[in-house]
């Protein structure tokens, strides 16, 4: 725009443009305004662009925290687990999951769908109820369309297993992270990772939940066997 104008005036005028003050006064302001007008401009879409920020900013944290109902649905849900394993119903616990389902278990390996229904099976036959779960939801986060459901979860229970030759009650808790799906059938557990805090008692025992249980073996103190490492 700056060289068609002074184009424009040159032909205009009898003086070279170098000699007249007035039209460089002129040439002066206009190129200050463009600046300022470019400024300006640029500053609205910098202010735009925080504004979207903002909103973007503002409105994560509203659709991801708790959600009353949803909590109560996943309860529902854990109490429905709790009873099918009480009843020893493979299915009906198969049913509470995904197609996909799958955990991460803590040594890194991944156990599909098929591996964990396996799992269940052989651990209903190695033990024997009451099963006494109880799950309790110490953190939830609802996605925007509840749709996800990411739940900390303190698992706890006991049963009767036979170990060492003789009926043992073995009662055991983990804290762990638990993703729940919603489909067409309810919500229904589609992972678990993040599992820690594990803890294994037998006849009141503590025992290392990591090593197979000899009834010889002192209560098991993870505080001690961290300093004995050292």
């Amino acid at each position: 725009m700056g060289g068609k104008l002074i184009g424009s005036l040159a032909g205009c005028c009898i003086k070279p443009v170098e000699r007249s003050p007035t039209l460089i006064q002129q040439l002066g302001y206009l190129r200050f305004s463009t600046e300022r007008n470019e400024g300006l401009k640029m500053k609205k879409q910098i202010s735009l662009v925080l504004f979207v920020v903002a909103l973007i900013c503002l409105n994560v944290p509203v659709h991801a925290q708790d959600d009353t109902d949803v909590r109560k649905e996943l309860e529902a849900q854990y109490k429905k687990l709790a009873e099918a394993h009480d009843r020893k119903d493979l299915k009906a616990i198969i049913a509470l999951k995904t197609s996909d389902f799958h955990v991460f278990f803590t040594d890194g390996r991944v156990g599909d769908s098929k591996l964990m229904e396996q799992y269940s099976k052989d651990w209903l036959e190695r033990n024997q109820p009451p099963f006494n779960f109880r799950f309790t939801i110490q953190k939830l986060t609802v996605s925007y369309n509840k749709l996800i459901a990411v739940a900390e979860v303190l698992q706890e229970g006991s049963r009767y297993q036979d170990l060492e030759g003789k009926r043992r009650k073995v009662e055991t808790s983990v804290i762990q992270r638990e993703i729940w799906a919603k489909t067409s059938e309810g919500w229904k557990l589609k992972s678990v990772d993040n599992v820690r805090d594990q803890k294994k008692f037998v006849d009141g025992k503590r025992v290392d939940p990591a090593k197979p249980y000899n009834p010889a073996d002192p209560p098991y103190s993870p505080d001690d066997a961290g300093a004995k490492r050292q």
